[in-house]
């Protein structure tokens, strides 16, 4: 459509009507489409409260999430995906551990939560952490067409609990079908609950190995979760048991108790001993020990130990065992190397399975002298009581007489016996206990005279030796009166 203005001009003052001009209008068409901007995660800084106590919640919160005005205009909303991206080692934990915020568990404890799975729709997860540690959280929302970058916040989980420590008592003997009481009472917990009382318990126990042929699981642990449950072994042979604590923070580290059982007569233990590691001062005779090996029903033993293994040139042979049949018999080596010997015990009826031991020799050379040393010198000052007269002149006490106490820190390179001899080298003092490691020289009553200091000097030497080598130390005690 066109529009007609006149003209008007001004020439000499005075107005002039010119003939009409005639303008186009444009008329505007639609506004051009702006492409909506992708939504902002946004999860809410939590502050101090992301630190907390083992046995806390966490609530997220991400409903501070941003999405474009133009997204909503056109009818889109935000969805939202929450994520537990990282834990410490050995949580539990999973992404559908974070649930929906506020959803209590059913129970009366109104502070703990299962709650709902998290949907797209929630804005608002919570979680309990299992363990102390870092746990990272990420959030990620959609409009539907566009997805946001990620935002990620960081629990600190930290615990001033202490883990109780779990005792599963001492081995136990038991007979197939009789009932047996394990006993997990020395399981302690220093925490206090806010009464000062000990803090509850609850005892978990689990068979780690049951024999072949047991049909028993930890649903035939009878009191389980207390500190005195009991089995009834259904086949002979051995049980073992971990006993592991918590307090509902905190889990123990495991411990274990072993149960031999047996149907009225179990086949026997061997035991072998330690092994044996000879030094070059030992003696060629080497005593072994099987005491430790044992009858389920205290049957005397019958014991037999042989050779397995012996060192490249070694004659010995089972005859060179003394007592071959007793629990400590004896040999004598013949060259350096390795003797392996086996035990086995027999209860008449039946015979264990074989333990076994070795005994490593080596050569009388080299051998390394042991060290010799005394520490550092002593002093030790004393004033004695001096008078003063017109007529006397000066004249003084004299000190009474000290101990002193010595304590050597010798040692062997090859872990020989060491032997001690302590002598007065020179000095005025007397020695108790001279062929140990700590010895004590008491020094006699000092003479004093006025405005003199009068010394006792004693010098210690100490001589250590193995075998065949030795050292020497020398320490000084010095004692000084003072008038």
């Amino acid at each position: 459509m066109a529009a007609s203005v006149n003209r008007i001009q001004v020439l000499g003052g005075a107005l002039l009507l010119a003939s009409p001009l005639v303008f186009a209008r444009c008329v505007e068409g639609p506004a051009p489409l702006t492409t909506p901007e992708a939504p902002l995660a946004v999860i809410t800084d939590l502050g101090e409260a992301a630190n907390i106590e083992l046995g806390g919640t966490v609530v997220l919160d991400g409903a501070e999430s941003w999405i474009d005005p133009a997204a909503t205009d056109a009818g889109l909303s935000l969805t939202y995906f929450w994520e537990l991206d990282s834990k410490p080692f050995g949580s539990v934990l999973v992404d559908g551990s974070l649930v929906i915020a506020g959803t209590p568990m059913d129970g009366d404890d109104d502070d703990a939560y299962v709650g709902d799975p998290a949907t797209p729709e929630t804005t608002s997860v919570q979680f309990t952490p299992d363990l102390v540690g870092l746990y990272g959280v990420t959030l990620q929302v959609s409009d539907g067409v566009r997805v946001s970058d990620l935002d990620h916040i960081v629990i600190t989980v930290g615990s001033s609990n202490i883990c109780p420590t779990a005792d599963a008592g001492s081995d136990v003997v038991a007979l197939t079908g009789v009932p047996i009481t394990l006993d997990g009472t020395g399981t302690s917990d220093p925490d206090l609950t806010d009464d000062g009382l000990p803090q509850p318990l609850q005892w978990l126990w689990h068979f780690s190995l049951v024999p072949s042929g047991s049909d028993l699981t930890d649903a035939d642990i009878y009191s389980q979760g207390t500190a005195q449950p009991q089995i009834i072994p259904d086949v002979p042979g051995t049980y073992i048991l971990q006993l592991k604590a918590t307090d509902g923070i905190c889990t123990s580290d495991p411990q274990y108790v072993t149960v031999l059982a047996s149907n009225g007569n179990g086949q026997p233990v061997a035991d072998a001993g330690q092994s044996i590691l000879l030094t070059p001062c030992s003696p060629s005779e080497v005593t072994l020990d099987g005491t430790a090996s044992f009858d389920l029903e205290s049957a005397s033993l019958i014991y037999e130990w042989s050779f397995t293994a012996v060192p490249s040139g070694s004659s010995m042979t089972n005859a060179f065992i003394e007592g071959r049949y007793t629990a400590t018999p004896s040999f004598n080596w013949d060259v350096p190397g390795v003797y392996t010997l086996q035990l086995l015990v027999s209860d008449g009826e039946l015979q264990s399975d074989p333990s076994y031991v070795a005994v490593r020799a080596v050569s009388p050379l080299p051998n390394q002298a042991p060290v010799a040393q005394t520490g550092e010198n002593v002093v030790i000052n004393s004033s004695a009581n001096c008078t003063s007269g017109a007529y006397t002149g000066c004249s003084c006490s004299p000190c009474g007489s000290r101990s002193f106490v010595v304590e050597a820190s010798a040692y062997d390179p090859d872990l020989d016996r060491i032997n001690y001899q302590w002598i007065v080298q020179s000095g005025n003092g007397s020695l108790l206990g001279d062929q140990g490691p700590v010895v004590e020289v008491t020094v006699p009553d000092q003479a004093a005279t006025c405005n003199n200091t009068t010394t006792n000097v004693v010098t210690l030497k100490l001589t250590v030796f193995d075998c065949r080598a030795a050292d020497e130390d020398e320490i000084t005690l010095t004692f000084n009166c003072n008038g």
